[in-house]
């Protein structure tokens, strides 16, 4: 059986690096230095990306999770007249 490794980033400790990571362990204390690098990394992306690049990127995470479907009143399955009504005395 062949194991699977997920892809990584690697990135070498400069001193610039280290530096950046302090920095960012003050204001996120609780995080470990790859869970800081994801923050960094997500704030890049959503950051300095244009109002296309983000909406796309929304998209696809609504979708990812079936959140464009809980917003779009035409996939609604359930109403209020399906089905038969219950009253518990």
């Amino acid at each position: 059986m062949s194991k699977i490794t997920p892809a990584a980033i690697r990135l070498s400790r400069t001193p610039e690096v280290a530096r950046a990571l302090a920095v960012a362990k003050k204001r996120y204390p609780t995080l470990s230095d790859p869970e800081i690098l994801k923050v960094g990394l997500a704030k890049l992306t959503t950051n300095n990306s244009d109002d296309e690049e983000k909406a796309e990127i929304r998209a696809m995470s609504a979708y990812s999770v079936g959140a464009d479907y809980l917003s779009d009143p035409a996939e609604d399955l359930y109403t209020s007249e399906m089905g038969k009504k219950v009253h518990f005395s």
